[in-house]
């Protein structure tokens, strides 16, 4: 199984008929943090019009949520929502602060301002895969580990009187090609499940 997310943490900002829109995008992986940030926004941006955003914060996209924070309704967390979904993002928080211009936007004008701040910041973002993978406590000798690591996959290295190591494979994938390149010298416990940029 593979994600999407961003890969930095980022800000840009956007003019629109003299109304001003700061957007954050936020690594996020559950509603806690994504409330945390909030408050911060808001109280770092106090005097700021609105502070809408979106967020997905599981793998699989359900765990999801919006606010237009008084604008009118579906004019700004869903069209930040929408350009998340259109990258397939997920671990991500979008926040765009509005500090109103003196002219209004209509309907249209705010979905599409709300859009394009949330895709200016999403470039700005960059994304980064990661691969769902099996993690593996192994060890082995000095050749073996030689033999192996060309192959990537391998943190957390320990050199003592052998080397101890993480190794994560790919879900679904056998640690066995692993344990033949070793010729059998590689001992290998799994030890859980992470997401790693492959």
């Amino acid at each position: 199984m593979k994600i999407v997310t961003i890969k930095d943490d980022a800000t840009a900002e956007i003019v629109v008929n003299k109304s001003k829109f700061i957007a954050f995008a936020i690594k996020t992986n559950d509603e806690q943090f994504l409330q945390d940030s909030l408050k911060r926004l808001r109280k770092t941006y106090y005097d700021a019009t609105h502070v809408c955003y979106a967020a997905v914060w599981d793998d699989d996209g359900n765990s999801v949520r919006s606010s237009d924070d008084g604008e009118p309704s579906g004019t700004a967390g869903m069209p930040i929502l929408a350009v998340i979904n259109g990258r397939n993002l997920r671990r991500v928080t979008v926040t765009v602060v509005r500090y109103f211009g003196g002219t209004k936007l209509g309907t249209g004008g705010l979905t599409r301002a709300y859009a394009a701040a949330a895709a200016a910041v999403l470039d700005k973002a960059g994304c980064q895969e990661y691969v769902l993978c099996d993690k593996y406590s192994c060890k082995t000798d000095f050749v073996s580990f030689r033999k192996i690591s060309a192959f990537g996959g391998i943190k957390d290295v320990l050199y003592e009187n052998c080397v101890k190591f993480s190794l994560f494979v790919p879900s679904g994938e056998s640690i066995a090609n692993f344990v033949d390149k070793t010729c059998g010298r590689l001992e290998a416990q799994k030890i859980g499940e992470e997401y790693i940029i492959i």
